[in-house]
Formats: structure tokens, sequence, C-alpha cells
């Protein structure tokens, strides 16, 4: 039974876990809940680099889902720790597949959500006939208009937010959000790359939340986790997320066939509502969902509502094929 205090189901321990060689420099580290004999259903997190949060195992039922969560190359626990040689979207794709087949996995439910969600379309383009289900929320895929409105767009809602985060630059840099906030993440002194990170941290948290949480904001600074995660994020962005302009929309005829579910909140401002319409157009047989009154984030209620309610239904859906 899901509790009456949330949309997630109730915390269990992995029953497996371990790290897994995928070449010469990364081991992504991956564990296991819920039952060994249910419904394969592997859960990709955001970033790129925010690893393993604790409600990602918990958007299904345990008893009748094989949950699998890892973290993504230099992400979380995967070793080396906010490595970006040899981390492209590609890899990861690749890494997606090892796993399924190191777990001895035919086919499963693919859930991503913000970044996971183009991870996820990557992935289910790639290797259409590994998903016997595919949901993706907060959707992304990774276009100039997309970074466009991360960096720029976002004032026209947050404007005090968005300048707070423009005169954390020297003046000199401020023409340029995306360029000189890449090239400070990615710069290997400390000095710099330290306060650049928290300041990126800072200005998104408060871009994914209908009622931002001012304590969690307050709390960002610089520390390991942070650089981290703001490093690989940097390295993505700065190659476009190793996708071509369109890429995923392009590819999406090769969706066809697989089930799924498409949500957004429709306040989401990290990632609005306009490509999940337009992924909607491309995989029409997808139940699309707009979330009245909901974030960007998987803790938003109302955005876990649907995710558990999508979940169950892959299952449903794929049983009777």
């Amino acid at each position: 039974m899901i509790r009456a205090d949330s949309a997630f189901y109730p915390p269990s321990d992995p029953h497996a876990s371990g790290h897994l060689a995928v070449d010469d420099v990364h081991a992504i580290y991956w564990e296991e809940t819920g039952n060994p004999n249910g419904v394969p259903l592997v859960v990709l997190h955001g970033g790129p680099g925010g690893g393993i949060r604790w409600f990602h195992g918990r958007v299904a039922d345990p008893q009748r889902f094989r949950i699998i969560v890892f973290d993504q190359r230099g992400s979380g626990k995967s070793t080396p720790f906010g490595a970006i040689e040899q981390n492209t979207t590609q890899h990861l794709v690749s890494d997606l597949e090892a796993l399924r087949r190191h777990l001895g996995i035919e086919t499963w439910i693919v859930l991503g959500g913000s970044w996971g969600s183009a991870l996820a379309l990557a992935y289910a383009e790639a290797h259409p006939l590994s998903c016997r289900a595919l949901i993706v929320f907060g959707v992304i895929v990774e276009r100039r208009a997309d970074l466009w409105w991360w960096w720029e767009g976002a004032r026209f809602v947050y404007p005090e937010v968005w300048e707070t985060f423009r005169d954390a630059l020297p003046p000199e840099e401020r023409d340029n959000l995306r360029e000189n906030y890449v090239r400070r993440v990615l710069d290997p002194d400390p000095s710099i790359h330290g306060p650049a990170a928290a300041a990126w941290a800072r200005y998104e948290a408060q871009t994914l939340d209908v009622w931002p949480d001012r304590a969690f904001i307050d709390g960002i600074a610089v520390s390991n986790a942070t650089i981290g995660a703001a490093r690989i994020f940097a390295h993505y962005d700065r190659h476009n997320f190793f996708l071509a302009e369109e890429q995923l929309f392009h590819n999406a005829h090769r969706l066809a066939g697989i089930p799924g579910s498409i949500i957004n909140g429709r306040f989401d401002m990290c990632t609005p509502p306009r490509a999940a319409f337009e992924l909607h157009k491309l995989w029409p047989q997808a139940e699309f969902t707009i979330v009245p009154a909901a974030g960007h984030r998987w803790t938003d209620e109302l955005i876990a509502h649907a995710l558990v309610r999508a979940v169950a239904r892959a299952a449903d859906l794929t049983m009777r094929v």
C-alpha cells in the first residue's frame, strides 16, 4: 500500500548492489530493491551529475516490481567521482545496455526525469527492443531553445533569481552566462570553480519548485558534491549534451510500438511543458499528462502521484501484451 501521507512507497533496503566496470575508466554503482522476480523497472536520475536520490526507488510497488537504480558516470557512488573523461550521452546509453545484460534482464520499463528524460529517450531510440515501456517527465530534449531557456529565458519568470546568478560573475563576463559559467566550473582552480558551482546550484534550485524550499537553497555551499555535479553538467552543456539539434525528435519514430507516458508540470520552469507536448505529437500512443500547479521535482506531490500511477499503468499494459 502507498502511505497515506505520500505518493511514494515506503523505503526498502537494497537486496543487491555493486559496481559494474563499463570501461577502463568508469565503474557505475547500481542497486536493486523490490521483488527479484517482479517487473523490471530502471530509474534514470537527472543532472547530468545528479546521482541516486531517496525517492528514485520508491515510485513503484516493491512487491510487484524489481526496481533498479544507478549512478551515471561520475555521479554519486560511481567511480571516479566527477570524472568527465569518456563521459558522453552515448557512453551512458551503452552503460544502460551493459547493466541490463549484467542483471540478466530481457526487457525493462525505463523511467527518466529531467535530464533522465533525455537519456531515456536516447536509450529507447537506440535500443527499442529492450524497452517494454517508457515513462518520461520534466521533459527536455536539449535543443538550442531548451538551453536558451535555462540560461536566459527563465529570467522572465525569475528576474531577481537570474540577476543574482548573473551578478555572481565579474561585470565583463555577464554578457554570456553560459560560456563563462561553463568555463569557470571546468577551471582547475578551486577558487574559480567552487563559487561558480555553488552559484549555479542555487540558481537551478530556485527554478525547480512552485514553492521553493528556502532552507535547502540557503544551505547550498561549495562542496565536493556540488562541484562534482556542476562539473559533469558543465561538461555536457559545453558539448550540447552530445546530441545533434532535434536528434531526439528526429528519431522519435523509433518509439512506435513502445507503450508509455509523458508527464510534465504545468508550472515547471526548469523544463517547461512545450517539449513534452511536441514529443507527444511525435509519439501519440503515449499517454500525455500535464499536471496542474506542479513544478519540476520528483518530490512535488502532484508529480509523484502521476509517476506512481504511470509506473503501475505501464506494468498493466505490458502484462496484457
